[in-house]
């Protein structure tokens, strides 16, 4: 399936315009605005235009099982200290 700036505009809540102005690069849309549709991009699966790819929101997710046993939260601090 391919993903459409519609299914971006309807994804993260705006219109088709704003979503083409943030592909473009445009002024004109709040901060805010912009990173909405960044993240849909990301969830859906729409390849960013190079001039984008390098603001990324970095973020990494870690599931684990529980956190009652103390090896995870353990095991999740390491994690976080050698992402950082």
């Amino acid at each position: 399936m391919t993903t459409r700036i519609a299914d971006i505009a309807a994804h993260s809540g705006v219109s088709e315009a704003t979503v083409s102005r943030v592909l473009n690069g445009k002024p004109g849309v709040s901060p805010a605005t912009r990173q909405a549709v960044l993240s849909a991009l990301d969830i859906l699966g729409y390849e960013r235009p190079a001039r984008l790819r390098q603001q990324r929101a970095g973020l990494v997710g870690l599931i684990v099982p529980e956190l009652s046993n103390p090896v995870f939260p353990a095991f999740t601090g390491v994690i976080e200290g050698a992402l950082a």
